[in-house]
Formats: structure tokens, C-alpha cells, sequence
């Protein structure tokens, strides 16, 4: 028990047993770098191929299946001078050695392996990278050539200049002839006394006025955006660095024979093809001396990259101002319209009694009934309402009988006449309907004295007691506003007020 139950700590600690090596195991053999040693086994695994053919492929300089990115990489992979001693002083068993060191053992006993390396690179690169070039130098070289040549642009530049000198005239700097391309970025920041519109806005206005051809003259700037974004001093410096890694490949194929057969028709074809582009460099550089005398700006310190970043925000900006000088006419036009038509309500509403030869209409027809007595709440009726909302028994209407008898017949005589001079105003204008627009025959044009009973003096609802005849309009005989005032009691008929 005290055996099979005691603790380890009674039975103290056992010394252990090393593992003999096996028999048969074989000891692997590092020469390089441990670090170095790990990245090249890591570049390894990604072929999946038996290190001698990978190396059987430089040797016969097959190198598209790997490309210019992994052979770069390779190349900084190589060995030191050091480790390639001992590389090349190893007369062992390679079967010993783990995989890195066994390729980079085959790799050292290439001939010229590292000039062999760096002509790869440069054949598998050099096709993308002077195909970038080539495509940055026509971009600017192309942009530099649309704004020398594109009338447009040169008609806008000087409308802004007209403007500016305009605006400066008395000052220092007024009757300027010309001003810094950066100028034209501050068009935006002058602000007018219209809210919403500064000096872009003006010029836009101008130059539609001058030729409505000139606002599209962004549209044909099509290279000056892509050429903002590409930088001419460092396609220049890219180019010498090409030139530079050709001449170092060109010298090494002829010390080394080896080389020199699988890099002689690529080297000959390079060089023709860096000759163009030389020339396609010449005339950037022409063509840009020319555009900084176009803007008047100093060559050393002109940048044509800069200058297309310029005009393409200006030509942004030119478009946005026209957007908005749409925009602003759209909204006056509307607002003129609206205006229009209230005017046009107003007229229709508001024309008088005089030119209707109808007393009392005006008052009914713009909200307000004077014959209304005290009885009413208000006195007068709301500018909104219809002829269809009027009570049937208002009192003091021409033409009652009694009280409530006669108004569904006095508001049908007004819808007629309402309809009436509705349709001569659209058919005839505003001015030619005048005081004889309704026939002397109709309803409107007589009035009944209202009956009131016994012992009341009727108020005075009849017409008006034509005046001398005069070039004027007649003048109306004053009716009575107020509540009828009874008469003083007799057996007769009842006395006139």
C-alpha cells in the first residue's frame, strides 16, 4: 500500500533517461543563416517543385513562370560571401543537407549566377515598367497640348481677365495683362451681394452671353485629370533608372559568355525601344517649356502636373457655377409665375361695382355686404367663401320680397355674372371689359325695393339718379347703411326717406 499510495514527494525525484538516437536516423546539416534558412525554405514551398529543376530553369534562363516579383525576391535571398564559401567548400553527403541549403548549394555552382539573376529581373520587368512610362509621358504630353490648343479655354481666360481688371480698375492692379493660373481657384471665394453667388457665377454668366459654345469647355479637357495624378520629375527619374539597369545588363552579357545568348536579342530590342521613349520625353519636356510661356509662368518652377490639377478643379467648378445659374433661373421663372397668377386672381376678384353697373357686388363678391345691419355677428362675410356658401335669408339683398324669400335667386343672378366676367376676361383681356359689359336687360341691372311692413320706411336699394350727362362715370346715389327708420305714425301711406 504505502508503495502503490505513497507521494511523489517521499519517493523523491527519479532521474530521467535520455532517448538514444535511432537507428538508421539521419542528422540534417544547416549552413546558412537559421533566419536565412527559414525565409528560403518559406520561398520554396510556394513552387511545389523539386529544388534542381527551379534551378535547371535559371540556368537556362526560363524565367516567365516565376516573374520578375519572386525572381526580385530571390535576389535578395542570396547568400553572403561567407556562407557562399562555405557553400562551395561543402564536400559532404548533400543528401544531409535540409532543402534551403541544398538549393542554395546548387544555385552557387551556377556560373554567374547573380548577373544571370539580375538580367532575369530585368527582361520580366522591363516590358510592365516601359509600358507605365509610356503611358505617363503621352498622358501629360497630351494634356499640355489641349490646353495650348483648345480656343475655348483661352476665350474663358481672358473674359476673367476683362473681369478682374473691371473690378480693379482706378488700382494698382488694374489694366493687368494676364494674372497666375492659381488665380482662377479664387474666383469661387468673391463673394456677391445676391445671396448664393460669387464672381464663377458672373463669369459663367458672361461667357454664356458671348457664346453658349465656351461652357463646354471642360468636356474637352479630357487628359488634364488623369495627368494631375502623375508626377513628370519622378517618370523622368524612372526612366534613368531603366536606362541604367539595360546599360549594367548590357556590360555583364559581354564579360560573360554564358549570358550573352539568352540576352542578346532582348538587350538589342530594349534599347530601340528606350530611344522612343527618349524622344517621347524630349517632347514632354518641349511641349511643357511652351505651355509655362502660354501661362506666363516661370519655367524652372512650373510644374505641369500642377497646373493640370489647377485647371481640372477650375473646370469642376466652371460646370458647378452653370449648374447653379440653372438652378437660380428655374426658381425666379417660378416664382414669376406664381406671382402671375395671384396677380391675375387678384384682378378677377377684385374688379368694383362701377364697372359691373350692379350696386352691392363688389362688396359681396370681395367678402363684405354693407346692407348686413346690426344682426350680423361680424358684418362681413370671409374673402374665401363661395357663392354657394352664402345663407339663404341674409336680409338686405336687392331684389327680396321678404325676408329669406328672394336670395337663392339673387346668388344664382350673381353666379351668373361672376361666370360672365370670367369668360370675357380670358377671351378678351383685363381692358376690355368696361362700365356696359352687361346688357341693360339684365337681372342684376334693376333693382326692387325690398317690402317692409306697415309703419317702415324702405331703405334705399333702387338705382341711382342719373347724374348730367358728363364724360365720367355716373356717380351713385349714397344708399342707406344703416336699420330702416320707422316714420311717425299716420292713417296715410307711408312717407319716402
Amino acid at each position: 500500500m504505502e508503495e502503490l499510495f505513497a507521494s511523489s514527494q517521499d519517493q523523491g525525484v527519479k532521474p530521467t533517461r535520455q532517448r538514444s538516437p535511432q537507428r538508421g536516423a539521419r542528422t540534417e546539416i544547416s549552413i546558412l543563416d537559421a533566419k536565412r534558412s527559414m525565409n528560403v525554405g518559406i520561398f520554396l514551398k510556394q513552387f511545389k517543385r523539386p529544388v534542381a529543376d527551379i534551378v535547371t530553369d535559371i540556368r537556362q534562363g526560363v524565367a516567365a513562370m516565376y516573374g520578375a516579383d519572386l525572381l526580385t525576391e530571390l535576389r535578395k535571398l542570396l547568400p553572403e560571401k561567407e556562407e557562399v564559401k562555405k557553400l562551395r567548400a561543402f564536400d559532404g553527403d548533400r543528401g544531409l543537407l535540409c532543402e534551403a541549403d541544398r538549393f542554395m548549394l546548387l544555385l552557387v555552382h551556377v556560373p554567374s549566377y547573380v548577373e544571370l539573376l539580375d538580367s532575369l529581373v530585368l527582361r520580366e520587368e522591363f516590358g510592365p515598367l516601359l509600358a507605365m512610362l509610356s503611358v505617363a509621358v503621352g498622358t501629360l504630353t497630351q494634356a499640355a497640348g489641349e490646353i495650348l490648343h483648345c480656343e475655348e479655354l483661352r476665350t474663358v481666360l481672358y473674359l476673367v481677365l476683362r473681369t478682374g481688371n473691371h473690378m480693379n480698375a482706378g488700382g494698382y492692379a488694374g489694366n493687368a495683362f494676364g494674372y497666375k493660373m492659381t488665380s482662377l481657384l479664387k474666383l469661387v471665394d468673391t463673394r456677391a451681394n445676391k445671396p448664393g453667388m460669387n464672381l464663377m457665377h458672373f463669369v459663367v454668366m458672361e461667357v454664356e452671353k458671348n457664346d453658349k459654345k465656351l461652357l463646354d469647355f471642360p468636356n474637352k479637357l479630357q487628359s488634364i485629370g488623369p495627368a494631375s495624378r502623375i508626377l513628370q520629375q519622378e517618370t523622368e527619374r524612372d526612366f534613368e533608372k531603366l536606362k541604367q539597369k539595360l546599360a549594367m545588363v548590357k556590360g555583364s552579357v559581354h564579360k560573360l559568355p554564358e549570358i550573352r545568348e539568352q540576352m542578346e536579342d532582348f538587350i538589342q530590342g530594349a534599347e530601340g525601344q528606350l530611344q522612343r521613349l527618349q524622344a517621347a520625353l524630349e517632347e514632354l519636356q518641349a511641349v511643357s517649356c511652351d505651355l509655362a510661356n502660354y501661362l506666363c509662368e516661370e519655367q524652372q518652377h512650373f510644374q505641369l502636373e500642377e497646373c493640370c490639377r489647377i485647371f481640372t478643379v477650375f473646370g469642376e467648378k466652371f460646370l458647378k457655377a452653370k449648374e447653379d445659374n440653372r438652378q437660380r433661373r428655374a426658381g425666379e421663372r417660378r416664382r414669376r409665375q406664381r406671382e402671375e397668377a395671384a396677380a391675375k386672381r387678384l384682378s378677377i376678384a377684385s374688379c368694383s361695382h362701377r364697372e359691373l353697373g350692379v350696386p352691392g357686388l363688389e362688396s359681396l363678391l370681395l367678402g363684405g355686404d354693407p346692407s348686413l345691419g346690426p344682426g350680423s355677428a361680424s358684418g362681413r362675410l370671409p374673402r374665401s367663401r363661395s357663392l354657394r356658401q352664402f345663407p339663404a335669408g341674409v336680409p338686405g339683398t336687392a331684389g327680396d320680397e321678404g325676408p329669406g324669400d328672394g336670395r337663392p335667386e339673387e346668388v344664382r343672378r350673381l353666379r351668373e355674372v361672376s361666370e360672365r366676367l370670367m369668360g370675357r376676361r380670358v377671351a378678351g383681356g383685363p381692358n376690355k371689359l368696361g362700365r356696359d359689359s352687361l346688357s341693360p336687360a339684365s337681372p342684376l341691372s334693376r333693382a326692387r325695393p325690398r317690402s317692409l311692413p306697415p309703419g317702415m320706411a324702405p331703405a334705399s336699394h333702387g338705382p341711382p339718379t342719373p347724374a348730367p350727362a358728363s364724360h365720367g362715370p355716373p356717380t351713385p346715389a349714397p344708399a342707406s347703411h344703416g336699420p330702416p327708420t320707422p316714420a311717425p305714425a299716420s292713417h296715410g301711406p307711408p312717407t319716402p326717406a
